[in-house]
Formats: C-alpha cells, sequence, structure tokens
C-alpha cells in the first residue's frame, strides 16, 4: 500500500455541494475583482487580474466561475454543468469540483436524514 497517494472519495449523482466559509470568501473577492476589471482596458487586463486573484488562493484563473455558480446554492454537479452549458463542459465541471473540494473551497451537503419508519398496524 502507497500511503502518498489519496484515496478518491466518489460522490453519487444526488450528491449537492456548497461553498465553503473559505470558499464565500474567494467569490466575494472574485466578484470585487471583475466589478473593478471592468473598468479596465480589455481581455488582457481582466486576465492579469483573475490571476492575481487565483495565485494566493492555490486555484486556477477559470476557478472562480466555478466557485460563482455555486455561490448561487446548494447544487449537483450535473445542476451546475447546466448552469454554464456555454461555457464549460460537464468534464470540465466535474474535475473543477474535485479540485475545489481538494482545497476546501467547496463542501458536500450532508444527506438529509431518512424520515422516520411508518408504524406498523396490526389488526
Amino acid at each position: 500500500m502507497n500511503d502518498e497517494t489519496p484515496e478518491k472519495v466518489r460522490f453519487g449523482r444526488a450528491q449537492k455541494f456548497r461553498l465553503s466559509p473559505k470558499g464565500s470568501e474567494a467569490v466575494s473577492a472574485y466578484t470585487l475583482m471583475v466589478e473593478k476589471a471592468r473598468a479596465g482596458a480589455g481581455r488582457a487586463q481582466f486576465d492579469a487580474a483573475r490571476e492575481a486573484w487565483s495565485s494566493p488562493r492555490g486555484l486556477t484563473s477559470e476557478d472562480g466561475l466555478f466557485l460563482v455558480e455555486f455561490g448561487m446554492g446548494e447544487r449537483t454537479v450535473s445542476e451546475a454543468a447546466r448552469g454554464l452549458e456555454d461555457c464549460a463542459s460537464s468534464k470540465e465541471v466535474k474535475a473543477a469540483v474535485d479540485r475545489l473540494l481538494g482545497c476546501g473551497m467547496l463542501e458536500p451537503v450532508p444527506a438529509p436524514a431518512p424520515p422516520p419508519p411508518a408504524q406498523r398496524r396490526y389488526w
């Protein structure tokens, strides 16, 4: 056994994810960065601002897009992929979720408690 390779955790299709407190802070900073970049002079300045936002957090510059999507509420991977279908493939969303879970920006939503079993009636 190799203890250095982490075991990959698999989630079901219905598993929902939400932002962690660390992820919420990153979304706030990303939103502020986008607002400031709009006043800039083009794409190069926007790309530089995204890189400045992502580097200290250990993220890729595209991760802001995924974080904003999950910031709108609890989402499954397929719901997020549908919301981002114009700019990211389903495979890219899955990879981003794995990456963001690994760095603590997203967290899985605990499953709701199952309803109590119905009482059996004997008559």
